[in-house]
């Protein structure tokens, strides 16, 4: 084995006051006792699947799961503690003189060895605290590590957890006292799902041997994890005490037998049942029709092999007839079903028995059921061959919907699972149901189940040493090819392979994945590819490799797949991009440098292009994420550059604004400033910045007075550069500084929009186009202040016809047009712009450039009652959430986030008024991320909203948050309830339009005029408002406020005119207030 990176657990044992027997023994004694110590731990690690790495004085220093992996490491080590404690405690010579101090720990190494000697070396952390909690142990005493104890918690008890204070560690370590193994394990009861075909089967076979008395066998194969027992448990549930079968069972254990055929003592037990003894099964035989001299003789071959002594040699075959008898004598009697449980333990004498056993020569009821990994059928490949009524019956592994299904009722009792982490345990466990589970208790025992999805990545030790437990068991050149595929990713080509192994000849290729393909590592993909069978293979592969040899393969296959691209290069970029990456990153994280086996400046360049060409298709989270990784890895001087790159490649978000001041602020860090350079930059700085709403908070960009500031100096270099295409995009910054002070003259709003369309006029003629962009969005902008709204839509229009308008644009233009509209009052128009731009989106074009024009088609249909329609955008809100969350940056999060905030907003309430819980629950458990924790005004509406309490309001004037997320439904909230309004809540929003009169105009005038005529009582203002309030569009407020004027005015005719605009939303928590005031009144009228 060459150098790799394993899990493995370290048990360090120690003696106790060997000074004091040193001074009262001969030199010759203590060697002699220490020898028979030093034999008893041989013997005990051995029995144990351990490894002896070496003896230290009186210590004692073994490994389990090297060379190799068992699945269960942890409680190997942990069985052989307690295993060499008790065969000290009990040696005649060692008890009493003897006390040993054990320490045990379990963590990532890494190993060496020598193949041809089998000496090995192992280092790392977790070595170091196993030596510290050996000598923290007291005499007598075990003292295991967490994590340790967390993966033999099912089968250890463990004493009290203390913390102990350990040199070179910054924080104390938790340890646990090892008290004893468990009388019995601990085994979860998760729900049987996705098994029924196996259990019908395992029923029919059942239905079989009793009809035809004649003996079915059924070998149960899979590996570990994939419910072999569970299915057990559920077939044997079921059966119906009527048949009268009687279960037997051997149970077959990973370590610590010391005969070879234990697992039949449990198997006699439950035949016989009764203690077993040679008086019972002699009474067996004898029921056969055995004479007493043979009843003795068979009992004493059968009692043989459990280790009871008997005069005179017994050959095999003797015992293995009696053994068959016995059977054939009791299956006579009573139905039996026989099992044998991870039969891929037993010694190779036991399966010759069980082998034997399955001749049966009788006509009776008996199902013999073997379980089983697939590590049985390469010791055995003809298993069950040739042999009438044998079943081999395979478990699948669950599909997503079966796991899903799965996680779903792990969690209800502990909270659910944000989606993103569901989905991704759902990816990661790949079918096997014990993973599945082991992810979950992973993040629930850490707390972090509504945390932050990248927590799922965390692997339990047990996932981990049950899954590099199948890799160990690969020959070595299947295992490193793995490996190497591993590197290459989830999915990869035989060519890689080859490119890599270039040594192995194609049919010694083709042979090995055959192989792996018969093992179930992997599978067959698309257009010739494989894919492992589930990623956590690929991940424990990828984990055994040291940084060394990542850094090797990962620059390896990167230059293979540049050289072998071709005219295919941008298709590939993205993966040459990774691999570089990774081998650089990797190079530079090791303490002592790595050599690299290619030049950095590749991965620069791989992953600058990859970023600009995410950004060109609209990616724009992966986008920034490599041309990051790009400026990470490159020297600084090339930092002006590669900024400018990011900026560009992500338009109109805060990351884009950030990326451009970092760009200018190396450019003024320059020897010798480049004027034009200097120029441009902060030309896209003040664009990008303008361009943004004026009330946009958690933003990057510079404040007001900067802006002015920069403006200026952008003036001041147009003219020193003199490049006109540079004057003229300062004149479009200009104009956007008009829109940002909002106290201008529509005199001086309309010279600005003479500005545009010339400044327009201009780039169109130098096919600009770009530019051109910027000039008709200045133009809409201005058009808006002056409601010259024809002109804005014809602009918006003009726009949506430049030549390869980039994503971001085109999105930008659909948000103008379906603006327009939503300030027009034509709330249909609005949504309807929006789904047109959502049809004509191509195949896996990503969404998250048209959020804002789909967070405004939302609001409209909320706002117009066209509540039906919601579910069109719906699909589109999910899957821009998705994407917000995974994205990296947190101001793109929390502005782009708490924007799409909005959408969530309206699809909450018309969930909460139709009184769908499960709809509403979702949308406010993305509102509780998207709302920022300082925005106390938004997350007290979410509470008040939810519980449909007004107390629970808050109008904080000071906060900075989004205002018509929260002012507005604040206010309309508050009226609906009859709730006179807070004036600072009301001047607020009038201050606001008075700034931007063209925005939110008709609703804002609307509410405002309701919460004033409602807090002054004025009762026939408040139906005018409520009818002006219909007659724009706003048609659920006005049926609710309807219903607050009839309980003041007692006026029935308002509750009449609301009920059929209530009933036709489904709005039933208004109907039921509805009705409630309706019935009041009626009392009244009695």
């Amino acid at each position: 084995m060459p150098e790799e990176r394993k899990l493995v657990t370290i048990l360090f044992a120690d003696v106790t006051g060997s000074t004091e027997l040193g001074e009262s023994l001969d030199p010759e004694d203590v060697r002699a006792l220490m020898g028979r110590y030093y034999a008893h731990a041989q013997r005990v690690i051995q029995e144990h699947g351990g490894t002896l790495e070496k003896f230290i004085g009186d210590a004692v220093m073994a490994v389990f799961g090297l060379p190799r992996a068992h699945g269960n490491d942890a409680e190997r080590a942990l069985a052989a503690a307690l295993a060499l404690r008790e065969a000290i405690a009990t040696d005649p010579l060692l008890g009493g003189r003897l006390l040993l101090r054990m320490g045990v720990n379990t963590g990532e190494v890494v190993a060496t060895s020598d193949q041809a000697s089998g000496d090995f070396l192992v280092t790392g952390d977790a070595v170091n605290v196993a030596a510290r909690l050996q000598q923290a142990a007291g005499p007598d005493e075990i003292v295991v590590g967490g994590r340790t104890a967390t993966a033999a918690q099912n089968a250890f008890l463990f004493g009290e957890v203390h913390l102990i204070e350990v040199k070179g560690k910054r924080e104390p370590l938790r340890v646990f006292p090892l008290v004893e193994m468990r009388t019995a394990r601990l085994v979860g009861r998760p729900p049987l799902i996705g098994r029924r075909q196996d259990l019908l089967q395992l029923d029919l076979l059942r239905m079989r041997t009793l009809e035809e008395r004649r003996p079915q066998l059924v070998s149960i194969v899979a590996p570990a994890g994939t419910g072999k027992t569970r299915l057990l448990e559920e077939f044997l549930a079921q059966l119906d005490a009527a048949d009268g079968f009687q279960v037997a069972t051997a149970r077959c254990l990973p370590y610590g037998q010391t005969l070879t055929y234990w697992p039949l003592r449990g198997l006699l037990t439950d035949l016989l049942g009764g203690e077993i003894g040679k008086p019972l099964v002699a009474d067996a035989f004898g029921r056969g029709g055995q004479t007493a001299e043979d009843a003795a003789r068979l009992a004493d071959l059968v009692l043989a092999t459990l280790g009871i002594e008997r005069e005179g040699a017994i050959d095999r075959e003797s015992i293995f007839a009696a053994w068959r008898l016995l059977v054939e004598i009791l299956v006579h009697q009573t139905p039996r079903i026989v099992v044998f449980e991870d039969l891929h333990w037993a010694s190779e004498s036991l399966l010759d028995l069980v082998e034997y056993l399955m001749h049966l020569r009788i006509q009776a009821s008996l199902l013999i059921l073997v379980l089983s990994r697939p590590e049985l059928l390469d010791r055995r490949p003809m298993w069950g061959g040739g042999r009438r009524n044998f079943t081999s019956l395979a478990l699948e592994p669950l599909s997503d919907a079966q796991t899903g299904e799965l996680v779903g009722c792990l969690t209800t009792t502990d909270g659910e699972l944000q989606e993103t982490i569901r989905e991704r345990i759902v990816q990661r466990s790949g079918g096997n149901p014990f993973f599945a589970i082991e992810l979950v208790r992973g993040l629930t025992e850490r707390g972090l189940a509504a945390g932050n999805v990248t927590t799922s990545e965390v692997l339990p030790d047990t996932v981990y040493e049950a899954t590099l437990a199948r890799l160990d068991l690969l020959p070595a050149r299947e295992r490193a090819m793995l490996q190497v595929a591993s590197v290459a990713g989830r999915d990869f080509r035989a060519a890689t392979l080859h490119a890599v192994l270039d040594t192995l000849e194609p049919t010694e290729l083709e042979s090995m994945l055959d192989g792996l393909l018969a093992q179930d590592l992997i599978v067959p993909g698309e257009s010739g590819t494989f894919r492992f069978r589930h990623i956590l293979i690929r991940d424990v592969a990828y984990g055994t490799l040291s940084r060394a040899e990542r850094v090797r393969l990962h620059g390896k296959i990167a230059a293979w797949l540049e050289t072998s691209a071709g005219d295919r290069l941008d298709e590939f970029t993205e993966l040459i991009a990774y691999h570089y990456r990774e081998a650089v990153v990797l190079a530079r994280q090791s303490a002592i440098p790595l050599e690299l086996p290619i030049d950095p400046s590749r991965a620069v360049h791989y992953l600058e292009r990859a970023g600009l060409l995410a950004g060109r298709s609209g990616a724009f989270a992966e986008a920034r994420a490599y041309l990051q990784s790009a400026i990470n890895l490159a020297p600084v001087e090339e930092h002006l550059r590669l900024y400018e790159q990011l900026g560009d490649a992500i338009p109109n978000s805060n990351s884009a604004i950030d990326a451009y001041r970092k760009a200018r602020e190396c450019w003024l860090r320059t020897t010798g400033q480049d004027p034009p350079v200097g120029m441009r930059l902060l030309r896209k700085l003040l664009i990008e910045s303008l361009r943004l709403h004026p009330w946009a908070t958690d933003t990057a960009r510079p404040k007001k007075e900067e802006l002015a500031e920069l403006l200026t100096e952008a003036q001041r270099l147009a003219e020193a550069v003199g490049n006109e295409d540079e004057r003229w995009r300062v004149r479009i910054a200009d104009l956007l500084w008009l829109y940002w002070r909002g106290d201008l003259t529509p005199e001086e709003v309309n010279a600005g929009r003479g500005v545009a369309m010339a400044a327009a006029a201009y780039f169109e003629a130098r096919e600009n186009w770009a530019a051109l962009s910027e000039a008709l969005d200045a133009y809409t902008f201005l058009s808006w202040m002056v409601d010259a709204w024809d002109d804005a839509l014809a602009a918006s229009r003009r726009r949506l016809g430049i030549p390869e308008l980039p994503a971001m644009e085109r999105g930008d233009t659909v948000y103008r047009m379906a603006g327009t509209y939503f300030c027009r009052g034509n709330y249909a128009r609005c949504s309807q712009i929006v789904r047109e731009a959502l049809e004509q989106l191509r195949p896996g074009e990503p969404v998250v450039h048209l959020l804002e024009a789909v967070v405004r088609a939302t609001y409209a249909l909320y706002l117009s009652g066209h509540w039906s329609e919601m579910s069109d955008f719906m699909p589109t809100l999910e899957e821009m959430w998705e994407q917000v969350q995974y994205d990296a940056s947190k101001a793109f999060f929390l502005a782009v986030g708490g924007y799409l905030s909005g959408g969530y907003l309206a699809v909450l309430s018309i969930a909460l008024a139709r009184e769908d819980r499960a709809v509403a629950d979702a949308a406010a458990s993305v509102l509780e991320r998207g709302f920022p924790i300082r925005n106390t005004n938004a997350r007290a509406l979410l509470v008040a909203l939810c519980e449909e309490d007004p107390n629970k309001i808050s109008c904080d004037p000071s906060s900075e948050e989004l205002w018509d997320q929260t002012d507005i439904p604040t206010l309309m909230f508050l009226s609906e309830h009859g709730i006179h309004a807070p004036q600072a809540l009301i001047k607020r929003l009038l201050s606001r339009l008075s700034w931007y009169s063209w925005w939110w105009d008709n609703v804002v005038i609307r509410c405002v005029e309701i919460a004033q005529a409602l807090s002054v009582e004025d009762h026939g203002r408040l139906a005018t408002a409520i009818d002006e309030a219909e007659t724009h569009g706003l048609i659920p407020h006005a049926a609710r406020m309807r219903i607050v004027l009839a309980q003041r005015t007692s006026d029935q005719t308002q509750l009449e005119r609301a009920r059929p605009v209530l009933e036709r939303l489904g709005d039933r928590r208004s109907l039921r207030r509805l009705e409630e005031i309706a019935a009041t009144l009626d009392e009244r009228g009695r």
